[in-house]
């Protein structure tokens, strides 16, 4: 949501590595799309993210489900 503070969780540090995902490339500051599923608390800002998208690259951290 544009102008808002999100926190998005990723996957473990293995799942990262294994797409290609780096630790940098997840620094504070960074325009990141975030595509996966939101808290079910309404005023929680949280995400856990399926796929990671970065410069038009995608970064799908969980390639074998189907949403």
């Amino acid at each position: 949501m544009d102008g808002e503070d999100w926190v998005v969780e990723v996957g473990q540090p293995w799942r990262n590595d294994r797409v290609g995902l780096t630790k940098e490339m997840l620094s504070q500051g960074q325009e990141i799309t975030v595509h996966g599923h939101r808290s079910a608390r309404e005023n929680e800002r949280l995400v856990k993210a399926e796929r990671v998208v970065i410069d038009g690259q995608d970064y799908n951290l969980y390639p074998g489900r189907t949403s």
